[in-house]
C-alpha cells in the first residue's frame, strides 16, 4: 500500500521513506537491543539533602517531570533511520553499481553506513529521488568521525546549519545537504563536519 502523497512527501524531504508501523516497531526493537540500557531513579534517589538543597537554591524544580524521555526518543529516530536504509545489495542497485564497490565505499567511509546486528544500513537521506547520491556528499561523509551516533549524523546533514547560508541572507540558513544540493561549497561543509 502506498503512502498519502503528502506522508511520502513529508518523509523524502527529511531523507527518509514511508514504512509500516510493524516494520519500524521491529526496527525499534532492533535498535533498543543494540543500545545500552540506562534506568534513572527518581531525580533526588541519589542526592543528598544538601546537594538537593543547593540544587533547589540554584533554581532547580526536583518535582517536575520531564516532559519527554530524550533516550526514547533517540531510539524512535534511530528506528526510522534503520528501518527506511537501504542494503549494500539495494544501494548498488539504486546508482547502478556493484555491491562490492559499495562495501568499498563503506569502507572507505565515503559512503555512511550503520553497522547493526552484522547488516550494514545505508541511510537513505544520502540519495537523491533520480538514484544518485547527494552532490559531493562521499567527500563530507569521509570527514565525519567514525564514532558519531548515526542520530547526531542525520540531525547535522538535515537540519539547517547556522554555518551555512545561501546568498548574502545570513538569516536563511540551510542543512549540509540543501548545501550539497545547491552546490554550495564542498570544502565548507567538510570543514563543518571535521567539527563535529
Amino acid at each position: 500500500m502506498r503512502p498519502a502523497l503528502a506522508d511520502y512527501d513529508y518523509f523524502r524531504a527529511r531523507g527518509l521513506s514511508s514504512t509500516t508501523p510493524d516494520r519500524l516497531n521491529s526496527a525499534l526493537r532492533t535498535v533498543l537491543d543494540a543500545m545500552p540500557t540506562v534506568l534513572h531513579g527518581e531525580t533526588t534517589a541519589e542526592l543528598t539533602p544538601e546537594e538537593q538543597q543547593a540544587l533547589i537554591d540554584g533554581g532547580v524544580d526536583l518535582e517536575s517531570a520531564p516532559t519527554a524521555d530524550p533516550l526514547a526518543e533517540t531510539a524512535v529516530q534511530f528506528a526510522a533511520i534503520v528501518e527506511t536504509s537501504l542494503s549494500t545489495k539495494a544501494a548498488g542497485e539504486r546508482l547502478g553499481i556493484p555491491e562490492n564497490r559499495i562495501r568499498q565505499m563503506i569502507a572507505r567511509r565515503t559512503l555512511y553506513s550503520i553497522l547493526l546486528d552484522n547488516r550494514r544500513h545505508i541511510p537513505a537521506f544520502q540519495f537523491e529521488r533520480e538514484g544518485s547520491l547527494t552532490p559531493n556528499i562521499t567527500k563530507v561523509n569521509a570527514a565525519l568521525s567514525a564514532d558519531l551516533h548515526p542520530v547526531e549524523v542525520f540531525a547535522w546533514y538535515t537540519e539547517p546549519d547556522p554555518d551555512l547560508f545561501l546568498g548574502d541572507d545570513v538569516d536563511d540558513c540551510v542543512s549540509p545537504l540543501a548545501w550539497l544540493r545547491s552546490g554550495g561549497s564542498v570544502q565548507r561543509v567538510a570543514a563543518l563536519a571535521r567539527r563535529l
